[in-house]
């Protein structure tokens, strides 16, 4: 959702003016504990805080129709940014040319096309409930980035069908571990297929974000290479293998891959979406995992009630590294630092594997009330049980481990 303005009545107006926005107040009560609705806020709602930042957005957008088939669109947004500032911030600006009812061509500044009920996970108004599934689209922040898409549609039995292609310079940071990870240089790339219906909405949808990190487990690799050549030259080659293998696999790129399919459904009152995602993550030591989440609502005059479930899981993959077999007391020489290698790894690695690991679910209940036609009261409560979590911090900054926790949110979403 653009929150684009009514066509102008006077054909000779080719300029309008819009925007959106969402005043949102949040509240838990667990200690060490800080909520966020996404993984690129550097802070989150804290303990016993009644916190205006993590939902609270307001958005601008200016479109332009400078002829019959070619238009301009610019939207900024100002949210908590990922410094812990209220800013300002490009999300739209691209230059769009329909030159036939079946073919739509766009360039500048885009949003990678995931979301059910927009095209933008800011427009708060777009959304049944207070926020796009935390659990899974909280974590799928990369999805700004400068380039090209090109969507093809034709009528399909009662709806319309749609696909569109992808791909440029990513855009987008994460904030883990009391440490900001922007991307310096990426691109993402990557397919979607809608099928749209008067009562039933499908859509597929496939990329892959190929991001540039800062080698902060450079320092590992001869660590590693070490414990290589140690445990080749102590004849345990089983040992030798896993850690060298680990070695090469320490590179400066990560590439994140999803797939995705999700279903939207609406009869009279009664409405229904079902998504779900799989994720992998190639930075070391590599993840795999997957996401889901369901919203049921009926709507009553101005009320609508509703439900939601989201839960995701991201795990390192699972690989041997024996690490625990026993060091022989008396080494050679050259192999008197093989034991501090080993002790560094047997401490370091548990630590690496866990950096964004991941296991939360999410169980929440709430009511939407139409205050009027561009205006929506929502009020929310969550229970969120972690395993562990890197979508939550600690007071430090820092993923956490196992949480349980209720939250309170109340937004005012409009559009105008």
């Amino acid at each position: 959702m653009y929150a684009e303005g009514q066509p102008a009545a006077d054909a000779d107006v080719r300029w309008s003016v819009s925007g959106f926005g969402t005043l949102g107040a949040a509240w838990h009560a667990a200690d060490d504990t800080q909520f966020r609705r996404s993984v690129d806020q550097r802070r989150g709602t804290r303990a016993n805080e009644l916190d205006f930042g993590i939902d609270s957005t307001l958005g601008l957008q200016v479109h332009g129709a400078l002829t019959p088939q070619c238009s301009v669109l610019a939207q900024a947004v100002m949210n908590q940014g990922r410094h812990g500032e209220w800013g300002p911030h490009l999300v739209w600006g691209f230059v769009k040319y329909v030159p036939n009812d079946w073919l739509e061509l766009r360039a500048g500044r885009l949003v990678t096309d995931i979301y059910l009920d927009g095209d933008s996970r800011h427009v708060g108004y777009a959304y049944t409930a207070v926020r796009p599934y935390a659990d899974v689209y909280g974590r799928l922040t990369y999805d700004n980035f400068d380039g090209l898409d090109a969507t093809v549609q034709h009528a399909l039995g009662d709806g319309l069908l749609r696909f569109k292609l992808f791909g440029g310079r990513t855009r987008g940071s994460v904030f883990l571990n009391d440490r900001e990870h922007p991307v310096k240089v990426g691109r993402s790339f990557g397919a979607t297929l809608d099928w749209i219906g008067p009562e039933l909405s499908l859509k597929l949808s496939w990329g892959n974000m190929v991001t540039t990190r800062n080698d902060i487990y450079a320092p590992l690799r001869p660590v590693l290479q070490g414990v290589a050549e140690g445990a080749h030259a102590l004849g345990d080659h089983r040992l030798a293998a896993q850690a060298s293998t680990l070695a090469s696999e320490i590179a400066n790129s990560n590439r994140i891959g999803y797939l995705g399919a999700a279903l939207a459904w609406e009869r009279g009152p009664l409405s229904l979406q079902l998504m779900g995602t799989d994720m992998s993550m190639t930075v070391f030591p590599g993840f795999e995992g997957w996401g889901a989440g369901a919203t049921a609502a009926y709507r009553m005059g101005r009320w609508k009630p509703y439900v939601t479930w989201s839960r995701s899981l991201l795990d390192p993959k699972d690989r041997p590294f024996d690490l625990d077999r026993p060091i022989p007391h008396e080494l050679p020489p050259p192999l008197a630092g093989y034991p501090v290698a080993v002790g560094h790894l047997r401490g370091l690695y548990p630590t690496i594997t866990g950096y964004t690991r991941h296991d939360q679910t999410t169980i929440g209940a709430g009511v939407r009330y139409d205050v009027a036609e561009s205006v929506a009261l929502k009020l929310q409560v969550d229970r969120i049980d972690a395993k562990r979590s890197s979508t939550l911090l600690d007071d430090r900054g820092y993923v956490t481990g196992p949480r349980a926790l209720t939250v309170f949110s109340a937004t005012l979403d409009f559009v105008f």
